[in-house]
């Protein structure tokens, strides 16, 4: 397993995954998948491009994006130190599988 932080080169696979999550799970996200689809691409772009506030990370499995999760940091001086996770989805193939080696490093 590889996990990265997605780049605006990335739109594509991420817009992939991220349509299927809005229609598996409604429920669990606050767009919808008819607003997401017609997104313009370079607005996605925009989007997924890292900042200092906020990175998109992608969980790939043998070459394929398994899976994706949005942090964004806090914003007021004295709780930068923390953030929250968004628009967490691991497609169904992919879920109860165990990584061969820690991604972390450990």
């Amino acid at each position: 397993m590889e996990i990265r932080v997605l780049t605006a080169e990335d739109a594509e696979i991420y817009r992939e995954i991220r349509l299927r999550s809005l229609k598996e799970n409604p429920e669990a996200f606050l767009t919808t998948y008819e607003r997401e689809q017609n997104l313009p691409i370079e607005e996605l772009r925009q989007k997924i491009k890292a900042t200092e506030h906020q990175f998109t990370l992608g969980a790939f499995m043998d070459g394929e994006l398994a899976g994706i999760v949005t942090f964004v940091r806090e914003s007021r001086a004295k709780i930068t130190h923390k953030g929250n996770v968004f628009a967490m989805y691991v497609s169904p193939e992919f879920r109860k599988q165990a990584s061969p080696k820690p991604w972390f490093g450990g």
